[in-house]
């Protein structure tokens, strides 16, 4: 099996250099012969060196994908639009494809995966979800006979981290972002991470590997991170609970509900350990009951694991290669309808600042006794310069009700003063 990889960034160049390293262990675990024998990159100097013995150096992705005697394309080069070029292009030319792209995945794998069933050709794509969290094949594979219910999880390790400095450390949101950047662990530009949409990327292809669905980036509500208050973190572990940014993909009465948004975790649950930069998925079956996985969820040899463990589920399926699907086969399962926003039920904090005058707490009481909604736990903190902080907890309450009491619980606080919401994660993994 002849392999041609595209691009060297992080990502690329360890696993290239991986198999290198670890090339004996791999070929003792399939009869086929695996060679690395292109690498295209927009700067060649930076694989001089770093490739296997023979391995030709290009500057141009096409010579990899129209080189007849390849067999296998590693699409690693983090671009969506050029690489869903270079995927298309490499699925025509007969190519099996790995990725680790999640955006291009989102964005545009029911068209990429329609065309390689077209073509008979394989894509598969481990390293885009939960680098070191084998989530994919669990959902395609050792949870195959299970109908799931729901897949909840930490999916960010930038948010997750900045989240713990918060929790831990004591620190605002801009100094824990400014600690991830200099640790390595947020970009430059870590915008992808903190508004949620790099977890929205992975949690509609789990969805879809979950469920059946489409994969439709579009479907999925997604909030970060960056609005987050110091305040809201401390309030929250006072009442026993964890903020974390969760991704969820669950079915509700039979309708499915995805999206992605800062959440109040439990601080006995297993997501409330999950610190720092790791990942953790929350996984529940009919059969299988529930499951936990951690690890890693970013890192180039991490990503690099998740990439050669595909390569070698190729050659271990021959040269066929395996349906290019989600699990499911298209037309013999009927698929779930998504659940409209207004229709999610579920409980939530809530913190009203107020002006620290007599009769506020009574009106926050009336509005929300007129809405019909129940609290379950209410803090009133000391006033700071004549303004409290109202916090409270409610019982499962709907979206519709919640859209119609916070414009009241805004009145109540007045100009200038702030109403904060944050969902609570219920025991069954509802966000």
């Amino acid at each position: 099996m002849r392999v041609g990889v595209l691009g060297f960034g992080n990502v690329a160049a360890a696993t290239v250099e991986s198999f290198v390293s670890n090339r004996d262990l791999i070929l003792s675990k399939t009869s086929t012969n695996i060679d690395v024998v292109r690498v295209a990159t927009r700067t060649p100097s930076r694989a001089e060196g770093r490739v296997p013995v023979g391995c030709e150096i290009s500057d141009d992705c096409w010579d990899v994908v129209n080189d007849e005697s390849i067999d296998v394309v590693i699409e690693l080069t983090g671009d969506v639009a050029f690489g869903r070029q270079l995927i298309l292009g490499a699925l025509s030319a007969n190519k099996h494809v790995i990725t680790a792209n999640k955006a291009l995945l989102a964005r545009h794998g029911d068209e990429i995966l329609a065309h390689a069933d077209k073509v008979s050709r394989s894509v598969l794509f481990e390293g885009a979800v939960a680098v070191s969290i084998p989530i994919i094949k669990t959902l395609k594979e050792s949870a195959a006979a299970n109908r799931v219910s729901s897949v909840v999880g930490i999916l960010n390790g930038t948010s997750n981290y900045v989240l713990s400095q918060m929790s831990e450390q004591g620190v605002d949101f801009a100094d824990a972002v400014k600690d991830a950047q200099g640790k390595g662990y947020a970009e430059a530009d870590p915008t992808l991470d903190i508004n949620g949409e790099d977890a929205a990327y992975k949690i509609t292809l789990l969805a879809a590997l979950a469920f059946g669905v489409p994969i439709d980036f579009d479907a999925v509500e997604f909030r970060g991170i960056d609005t987050v208050e110091l305040r809201d973190i401390e309030f929250a572990k006072s009442f026993g609970y964890r903020m974390k940014l969760i991704a969820y993909a669950r079915l509700v009465h039979g309708r499915l509900d995805v999206g992605v948004e800062p959440t109040l975790v439990d601080s006995a649950s297993m997501l409330a350990q999950v610190r720092g930069s790791m990942n953790g998925i929350a996984l529940r079956g009919d059969l299988l009951g529930p499951a936990f996985l951690y690890g890693s969820g970013a890192g180039g040899v991490q990503t690099a694991s998740a990439v050669l463990a595909d390569l070698l589920e190729l050659a271990n399926r021959g040269a066929d290669g395996g349906p290019a699907d989600l699990g499911f086969q298209r037309g013999k399962t009927s698929l779930p309808e998504y659940l409209p926003a207004l229709d999610r039920t579920r409980a939530f904090y809530i913190r009203v600042q107020l002006d620290d005058r007599t009769g506020s707490l009574a009106e926050v009481s009336a509005v929300l006794a007129d809405a019909g909604v129940s609290v379950s736990v209410l803090h009133q903190d000391r006033s700071r310069n004549g303004v409290t902080d109202l916090i409270f907890t409610t019982h499962i309450i709907s979206a519709a009700q919640l859209d119609r009491v916070l414009p009241l619980l805004q009145n109540v606080a007045g100009p200038g003063r702030s109403v904060v919401v944050h969902p609570i994660l219920d025991a069954e993994g509802g966000a």
